[in-house]
């Protein structure tokens, strides 16, 4: 069961500047910050505290120096459809009371890990719910499919911890605190009873440093003794949320209408959405900023069954960003991996073929012949204009909310490397 997280209402108030919160569960779907406030002293909700954790780091005038240089490598980083790459994790529980069962918990961070590759990947069981049904509200705009894979390194682990070639990197009761200097190239993700449901640097170093998720949120399941989901926050969503973070994503809203989050396919918000007890998701549709804001993306506040995707444009920021600011992580894979952090099996990778598409109004359905154990890139414009990129699992992309107009497309398959992009083929809308 959930733990309530108490605050006095006065406290409350003050935090609510700066950090950033979920409405408690007794509360309709509001979208008047105060409004929560008001009735979250004796309620449980979600903060993330990420603003507060960067305001700490922000301090030290070296640290903000080196911060503000990841934004100008972010600036000439182009990722461009390079092989998917490996990320090496290493879970550390810490504070942890009573018996302790050490698979249960091994099995409880690989339940986590296999929801950041499924949520990250746009393969996630729930993004039928944007297929099917919110996609139509945001013309244009696809689910992002990031081309990073998380693994829980298992060969030449740190020593001291007591673990042995063959063990998950998974420690118990070992470190302290948010980071550990002997665990620099591995993406850390540290697990104990805090304040918020957890908290992220804006944009992780790969030195040690790490992401903080409360023990009562992370992973899915009936979970090991004190680490043990509680609900509404049990399918593993605050560390998709959080890790977002650590890759530069911003939450969604950014500063509110005029200041985004720096993602251009993810629209204005005034703030943050709040799933609330009439209704559990927020409908779809509602509006701020003069645009539909897009509160099932992992970096707004709702309960984990309302989040399911990342856009594009976030995926591709994810992407560029470990291209620019983590190859440390990447580079230490093969290292401490014991199938050198090799990418999934790759398919039969060859120039797609067999283009075709159906349009029915707005709507475009593009198809081409099948590759087994291949992604794919589809690009698609306007004749004469610019290109739009997106990825697809399958060999088949929609494309809602399309003008009037005649265009082309062309698809490329990538499963280790990436295949030269097809020859065209045409539609008209």
């Amino acid at each position: 069961m959930l733990k309530i997280k108490r605050l006095a209402l006065a406290v409350g108030v003050l935090l609510f500047a700066v950090a950033c919160q979920k409405d408690p569960l007794n509360q309709l779907d509001v979208r008047n910050p105060e409004d929560a406030i008001v009735q979250s002293a004796d309620v449980p909700h979600r903060a993330c505290g990420m603003e507060e954790h960067m305001e700490e780091l922000m301090l030290n005038p070296d640290y903000a120096e080196f911060h503000q240089r990841k934004f100008v490598k972010l600036e000439t980083a182009n990722f461009n459809g390079r092989a998917n790459v490996v990320i090496p994790v290493a879970v550390h529980y810490q504070r942890l009371r009573g018996s302790i069962d050490v698979q249960c918990l091994r099995d409880q961070a690989q339940n986590q890990i296999d929801i950041l590759n499924a949520d990250y990947g746009g393969t996630n069981s729930d993004i039928s719910e944007w297929n099917n049904n919110a996609s139509s509200f945001f013309p244009g705009v696809s689910n992002g499919q990031a081309a990073i894979t998380f693994e829980l390194a298992n060969i030449n682990h740190p020593s001291g911890y007591g673990l042995v070639d063959g063990d998950p990197a998974v420690t118990i009761n070992a470190t302290r605190g948010d980071s550990d200097r002997n665990w620099a190239g591995y993406l850390n993700i540290f697990v104990r009873n805090i304040q918020y449901l957890g908290y992220s640097p804006l944009g992780g170093d790969g030195d040690g440093d790490g992401v903080v998720i409360d023990d009562e949120a992370f992973g899915s399941g009936s979970g090991c003794g004190d680490v043990t989901p509680g609900y509404p926050y049990d399918l593993g969503r605050t560390l998709t949320h959080e890790l977002g973070h650590y890759l530069l994503l911003d939450h969604i809203w950014g500063g509110g209408c005029g200041s985004d989050d720096g993602v251009g396919d993810t629209p204005d918000s005034s703030g943050p959405y709040y799933s609330g007890e009439t209704t559990f998701c927020p409908e779809l549709g509602v509006a701020s900023c003069g645009s539909t804001d897009m509160h099932m993306n992992y970096m707004d506040y709702v309960y984990d069954a309302c989040m399911y995707m990342f856009s594009a444009g976030q995926a591709t920021r994810m992407e560029n960003y470990v291209a620019s600011s983590l190859a440390v992580l990447v580079n230490n894979a093969p290292n401490v991996i014991d199938d050198g952090g090799t990418p999934p099996p790759t398919g039969d990778c060859v120039v797609p073929t067999g283009l075709s598409s159906s349009v029915n109004k707005k709507k475009v359905n593009l198809s081409w012949d099948n590759q087994s154990g291949t992604t794919f890139e589809v690009r698609y414009r306007e004749l004469g204009g610019a290109w739009t990129t997106v990825s697809s699992s399958t060999n088949s992309t929609t494309l809602n909310g399309m003008r009037n107009g005649d265009y082309e497309f062309q698809v490329r398959a990538v499963c280790g490397t990436t295949t030269d992009w097809s020859a065209s083929a045409f539609f008209s809308v």
